[in-house]
Parts: structure tokens; C-alpha cells; sequence
């Protein structure tokens, strides 16, 4: 298996991705209500992401740089500018806490489908089989199909583009992801289009024309973080309106953890309608901005600063706008001077939140030990997909750590549905639309 995945460029900083030896399986029902949450969500962070321009109150509340808020005010050329976005979550039965948000430049969406075929080409589980109607449905093809979509509301405004465009995917140069991006590419050229991958020098602009190595493009997947741009040529040819660009600078909005602070703000309620308050509330744990005032924590009214030290144990202290698990500090996991300290050091700057604690989840995985099968209880989160405002799959992260993230060595899992063939429990009933997808 570990052979397979490296042949097949399931990598990531060189090293093959840790893997078990089965998929995570999930329940129609599961999938109904992550489902359902993700396409609720996905249109909430379009509409942030959409007023950003025009709310100075959601611009004073996010404190954007300069350079940030720059670039956000570039027009994307296409509706719903969050294309692609992975919603990071714990999964308890059917109870579904989101926790994150990837939307600038999310990661994995290459992996999942390989990882599929790898575990169904190498490893055959015949009890599964035998208890289990099982289902995949790939997630890349979503993905090339949402970058069509944003391509041709660009054209629509520009005749004079091909109607098939050259594609590039672009980041900064030593990324960790390359193989990722070939896997991409690859799909990419199966449906069509010719494809590359290339870093931030690669690209070239001349003012009317955006080159990658040499040759036009038209349409940018990006995967550069916007740090990582600067004023570059890819940035003057967006600005430009020369080339669709996916995700825009635009999403970069609903990457920033203080949504989730202000989803529960009476001033951005606005940007909420109807069952979407109710998603919210089911969904998103309570959170704030780490800040001097008073707040409501339920039916109470607290100084949030004294409340953030007294209950350590009860709360997540977390970057507004870093990603990976930098910086997320566990109440739990963190002796009280140094949770003091974060909190002194970050109040009066408003750049960190507050979020209650969701206990992570736990399952037993097969792992191979010394050349043996072994059930280990490992943590573990879903990572469903939200690719051009609908549910395109999950994948599943798993890991020893509380912060469970792969450039911190975790592990990486297809989430495949299965359902008991004896029909079990009340849900298989009416499951025909989460059941269509490929069979392992």
C-alpha cells in the first residue's frame, strides 16, 4: 500500500502520507447532515466574502492588512467566489462541529480520490463486503467542473478567450504539495484541459497576456497563499481582469476565523437568512474574539477576559488568520501562566479568538505495527468539501494529537458511505441520493 501511494503521488513533504488500512466509513444520515450544514455554510461565507467590499463594520472587525484588504477588493469575475473551500469539523454520531474554515488556498482535495483507489486496489476487505453497501463518490471531478463554471462566467465578458482555456496551478515555489498538484493536473487532462503546475516565477504578465512557462493561460487554479503574492505578475493580470482566477483573492474573507465570532453578532445577522441562523447555531461552537467587554455565554452575561482565564479547561485559544495548527492553544493541554500570558499578550489586539472546547473524536483504526495488524484508537476529524457552493465529498484526517492536521503528521483517509445491508437503523430509509457514487 505505503508503495502504491508513493507511485501514485499520495506525498506530501516528501514523505508518503500516513494511512490506515480502511476507509473512514460514514452513514447516509451522517452525510445528510454534514451535507446539508456545508451547503447552508458555503452560501453564509459567500455572502461575508461578497460584502466585505461594501460593510466597513465587517472590515473594522477582521483588521485585514493593507495588502489583504487590497486585493480582496479585486472584482473575481464570477459569482460565489468561495469555489473551493474545506470545512474542517468533528463528527460525533450526527452532531457536526465545524472548527475551521479553508478557503484562501485549502489542501487535500487531490488526495482523497487516489487514496480511495489505493485502499480498493490493494487491500480487499471482505466482511465489509459482506455486511455493507459501500460508496464513494470522487471529489475531482467537482473540482474540474467548478473551475469550467467560474471560466465560462469570465468568458461570458470576454469573447475573445478560447473556449477551452490552458490552466495553471500555481503556487510559491518549495511548496510541500507538488505531487498534489500533479494529481490534479492529471485530472485535469483527462477531462480536456491542458494542465500545468508551476510556482509565482513561472508567471509573467505583459499587460495584456498572462504566461506560465512560456505559455498563455487563461485560467489560474490558485493554491499561493496570499503572503505569498506580494504585487506579482499574477496579481496585475487579476487586477487586470486577463485571467480567472480560482479561489480569488476574494475567499480569503471566509478564512478568517473571527466569522465565526460574528455568524453570532447581531450586526452581521443581515448576512444570515432564515434556517441558516439554525444551521449556525447547531453547527458552530460558541465563539468570540479575544478582546476587552462584556459577551453573552448563554443565558449569561460575562467580561469575556476574566471568563478566558477562569475557564481554561472549557476553551480553545486560536489565531484569527493562521492555519495549519499554529498557534491553537488547548485550555486543557496549556498550564494557567502561559494561557494568561496568550491572553495578555493578544487581547488588546483583537487577532485571536475564543472558542468553547469540542472533545475530538475517537475510533479504532487497523494499523500495520512491526509487520502486524493493529486496532489502534486514534483522534480524528472530518474535512468535507464545499466546491462551487455545494457538498462535494469528505476526507477524514486522523491523528494521535488533540490538533489534528497533516503537516503536523497526520494521517489522510477516503470517507466512504456504507450501509448495513440488514437495514438497521431508521435512516436507510430514503438514502438513494447519498448512495450514488462509485462502488468500492
Amino acid at each position: 500500500m505505503s508503495r502504491w501511494l508513493q507511485e501514485h503521488d499520495v506525498v506530501f513533504a516528501g514523505q508518503t502520507i500516513p494511512f490506515v488500512l480502511m476507509p473512514h466509513f460514514v452513514s447516509p444520515g451522517q452525510v445528510r447532515r454534514v451535507k446539508h450544514a456545508v451547503t447552508v455554510l458555503c452560501k453564509v461565507l459567500d455572502r461575508f466574502c461578497d460584502a466585505y467590499p461594501t460593510d466597513p463594520a465587517l472590515r473594522d472587525e477582521l483588521q485585514l492588512s493593507d495588502s489583504e484588504d487590497s486585493l480582496i477588493r479585486i472584482e473575481p469575475g464570477f459569482p460565489r467566489p468561495m469555489r473551493i473551500c474545506r470545512l474542517d469539523a468533528f463528527l460525533q454520531g450526527y452532531d457536526v462541529k465545524f472548527l475551521e474554515f479553508n478557503a484562501d488556498s485549502p489542501a487535500g482535495v487531490g488526495y482523497t480520490d487516489i487514496l480511495f483507489q489505493g485502499l480498493r486496489t490493494t487491500i480487499d476487505l471482505p466482511r465489509v463486503r459482506q455486511e455493507f453497501d459501500t460508496t464513494y463518490t470522487p471529489i475531482l471531478p467537482e473540482l474540474i467542473t467548478t473551475l469550467r463554471e467560474a471560466y465560462a462566467h469570465v468568458r461570458a465578458t470576454r469573447s475573445s478567450l478560447p473556449e477551452t482555456p490552458r490552466l495553471a496551478l500555481v503556487d510559491a515555489d518549495g511548496s510541500p504539495s507538488v505531487p498534489e498538484f500533479r494529481i490534479i493536473c492529471a485530472a485535469a487532462k483527462a477531462a480536456g484541459i491542458e494542465a500545468e503546475h508551476a510556482t509565482l516565477e513561472d508567471v509573467t504578465y505583459d499587460g495584456s497576456t498572462l504566461h506560465v512557462k512560456g505559455e498563455p493561460v487563461q485560467l489560474v487554479y490558485r493554491r499561493a497563499l496570499l503572503e505569498d503574492l506580494d504585487q506579482s505578475d499574477l496579481v496585475a493580470a487579476a487586477r487586470d481582469g486577463r485571467v480567472c482566477l480560482v479561489n480569488p483573492f476574494r475567499s480569503r474573507v471566509a478564512n478568517n476565523k473571527k466569522l465565526f465570532a460574528l455568524f453570532q453578532d447581531p450586526r452581521f445577522a443581515h448576512l444570515i437568512d432564515g434556517d441558516e441562523a439554525d444551521v449556525i447555531k447547531a453547527t458552530i461552537p460558541w465563539t468570540r474574539i479575544l478582546r476587552p467587554g462584556r459577551v453573552n455565554y448563554g443565558d449569561w452575561t460575562i467580561d469575556l477576559l476574566s471568563f478566558v482565564a477562569d475557564n481554561r479547561e472549557k476553551l480553545v485559544l486560536k489565531p484569527a488568520s493562521d492555519f495549519g495548527g499554529h498557534g491553537v492553544s488547548l485550555g486543557m493541554e496549556t498550564k494557567q501562566d502561559a494561557w494568561e500570558k496568550i491572553i495578555a499578550a493578544h487581547a488588546d489586539r483583537a487577532d485571536y479568538i475564543v472558542q468553547e472546547y469540542v472533545p475530538v473524536p475517537e475510533e479504532m483504526f487497523p494499523t500495520v505495527e512491526d509487520g502486524h495488524v493493529q486496532m489502534r484508537l486514534k483522534r480524528f476529524n472530518i474535512n468535507p468539501f464545499g466546491i462551487g457552493g455545494r457538498y462535494a465529498g469528505s476526507i477524514t484526517r486522523i491523528s494521535d494529537r488533540a490538533v489534528i492536521n497533516v503537516s503536523a503528521g497526520g494521517g489522510l483517509l477516503p470517507s466512504v458511505i456504507g450501509r448495513h445491508k440488514r437495514r438497521l437503523l431508521a435512516e436507510d430509509e430514503d438514502e438513494s441520493e447519498v448512495l450514488d457514487g462509485q462502488k468500492p
